[in-house]
């Protein structure tokens, strides 16, 4: 199976390539495409991180299972997103979470050797690897300081906010479902949903399936700089 140039585009690796400059690398490149059906395991904890993935279709979960047997979900990537490149060059490279396919999915792999040539002869795709590098850090340290931002109510109120300032607007899209913005917050969907209804009878927002609408930012800011006066979720 050939990856569609079009969907590569996608890719940050390829950002600033035409259709036509895709096209003939994947000539010249050695590559696999494996297809998956919903709930594959595409790469297992443990697994040696010999070689990167690009989504091509479909989207995958990454979950790290702890000792007690318990997971949290660490990542939902999509399309054109790319898979085990933080781990490709440790000299440690074993993968450290578990990759499943939510649904149908398929997946390139270019291997790390061919991925070093690949670099040697084409500087523009090592740059922009480094990029995706820096902007999953940054995405790990935004989660790691929204689990770090104190009560769950906090915690929701934060990320909202967060997602009005990206999608510059007060109509927000959720990127993913409840059962996985729980996940996200590692808390359980009825607390999550206990405290979206908290919110809504405060005036602070409104919502209807994957759609929640900002109705007083101020507040919601103003409730983010001052300090929590008791544990718990206020």
């Amino acid at each position: 199976m050939k990856p569609e140039p079009a969907v590569l585009q996608s890719c940050l690796l390829f950002r600033g390539k035409s259709v036509e400059e895709i096209g003939e690398l994947l000539q010249k490149l050695s590559y696999t495409v494996s297809t998956y059906r919903k709930n594959g395991l595409i790469l297992a904890e443990g697994d040696t991180a010999d070689r990167l993935g690009i989504l091509l279709s479909g989207r995958v979960e990454v979950q790290k299972t702890h000792s007690t047997g318990s997971s949290v979900t660490i990542a939902h990537l999509k399309e054109g997103q790319t898979i085990g490149e933080a781990v490709l060059f440790r000299r440690d490279n074993v993968v450290p979470a578990a990759v499943t396919a939510t649904g149908p999915c398929s997946v390139m792999f270019i291997g790390k050797q061919e991925l070093l040539r690949l670099f040697t002869e084409d500087t523009g795709i090592l740059t922009r690897f480094i990029e995706n590098l820096s902007e999953r850090l940054v995405l790990v340290n935004r989660k790691i300081e929204n689990l770090s931002a104190g009560p769950l109510r906090r915690r929701i109120v934060d990320f909202l906010l967060e997602q009005g300032a990206q999608q510059a607007s007060d109509v927000l899209k959720l990127p993913f479902s409840r059962k996985e913005w729980a996940e996200h917050l590692n808390t359980a969907r009825p607390s999550l949903s206990r405290e979206l209804g908290f919110l809504r009878d405060q005036g602070w927002i409104v919502f209807k399936g994957s759609e929640i609408t900002l109705l007083n930012r101020g507040q919601m800011n103003d409730y983010i700089q001052t300090p929590p006066a008791s544990p718990g979720n206020m």
